[in-house]
């Protein structure tokens, strides 16, 4: 497993064990496998976008933050090692816009954005991708 795919099943394993939500009440709201969500967890294999934000959106569901919770931590916020992280509240305050947003886009923007940030978590690359426009 790529180190961004451990680090993603390791967030995503901390929420939910945080937060109290069984693998089982994932699968049931989520459509995936309990065995494939398990399998993630404990970083057997990957998941594509469409089912990570089916398990988050999930997450949320069950459990009204931890959709707020698990992007902190993704986005480097308290308790995973980043020394230039923002406060706490202006993390938030960062998601809330980034949702306002991706709430803003069109279906095929929103699949472009993912395919983008899919591609960057795969390649690691540090710098923004040229030549994409995102059309609302």
């Amino acid at each position: 497993m790529s180190q961004n795919v451990t680090m993603i099943s390791e967030i995503f394993r901390m929420t939910i064990e945080r937060y109290g939500i069984s693998g089982k009440q994932l699968s049931k709201f989520s459509g995936v496998s309990e065995n494939h969500i398990s399998e993630f967890r404990r970083d057997k294999t990957g998941i594509s976008t469409e089912v990570l934000w089916k398990l988050i959106e999930a997450m949320d569901e069950i459990k009204p933050g931890a959709r707020v919770y698990f992007c902190n931590r993704l986005t480097g916020g308290e308790g995973f090692g980043n020394s230039s992280q923002m406060s706490v509240p202006k993390q938030l305050e960062s998601l809330l816009d980034m949702q306002i947003l991706v709430d803003g886009l069109s279906d095929d923007s929103l699949a472009l954005l993912l395919m983008v940030v899919a591609a960057r978590i795969k390649n690691s690359v540090s710098s923004p991708a040229k030549g994409f426009e995102l059309i609302g």
